[in-house]
Order: C-alpha cells, then structure tokens, then sequence
C-alpha cells in the first residue's frame, strides 16, 4: 500500500486480467511505479475479484505490492455511487468509474462497452480482447 499520488485505476476486468499475468497490466503498473505513482485498486473491484478467482495468491500479491493503493468509498459519496450504479449496472463497475473521476485519472478495462453510459468514456483505456476478464 502507498501514499502515491494515484495515476490509473483499475476495474475488476483489469484487476482479474493482472492476475491471470496479463503483459499490458504489468507493464501498466511497472510504468506507473517507476514514475512513483500509485494504481488505485476500488475496494468493490477487489471484492467482486476475489469472489471470482478460485485462487487469490496472485491478488494478495498485487495488493503487496508497493505501488497499488486499495481506494475505500466514503459513505456521503453513496448517492453519486447509487447514480453511477444505475448506468453501468454492476455496483463494482460503479466505484471504479467514480474512482476515476474523483482522481481525474484514466481507468484500464478489459470491458469498455459496461462503461458506455457512465460518462467515463473518455477516461477508459481498454485492454485488447485476449486478456478479457469477464
């Protein structure tokens, strides 16, 4: 965990796709510790990403690591994330597209199109289809 200024966030498409050993999401986060910056993991990205993985040591490793910072939600931002919610239908989808805008910092996505109503549009870098997460 880190004290970093975020520079990238990451959905649960792209948190699921780091630990299946995606290149692009290494070099991603490589990239940003270098510039000592930090790569927001949303707090409902890592929940929703640790129910879908079978094994988690991968995860844990992540979360070690020195430039990736948990992003927690605060309760008085419930409304904004309620109305996030609305428009891309998975709550964890919803922090993480807030993540971004709060930090006005893009997002890696293996799942650009949940993002299509959300406003966030211009923030997504996607990742190529074959390191999608589903």
């Amino acid at each position: 965990m880190t004290e970093r200024p975020v520079h990238i966030i990451l959905d649960t498409s792209a948190i699921i796709a780091c630990t299946r050993g995606s290149v692009d999401v290494g070099e991603t986060l490589s990239e940003i510790d270098d510039e000592r910056g930090a790569v927001g993991l949303p707090v409902l990205s890592l929940v929703e990403a640790g129910h879908r993985l079978t094994d988690t040591g991968w995860l844990d490793l992540l979360l070690e690591h020195r430039a990736t910072a948990i992003l927690d939600l605060n309760g008085s931002d419930w409304p904004a994330l309620a109305a996030m919610y609305r428009d891309v239908e998975h709550v964890d989808a919803a922090s993480a597209a807030l993540a971004a805008i709060d930090h006005r910092c893009p997002m890696l996505t293996a799942r650009p199109r949940l993002y299509e109503t959300s406003g966030v549009v211009d923030y997504l870098i996607s990742l190529p289809p074959e390191t999608s997460a589903n």
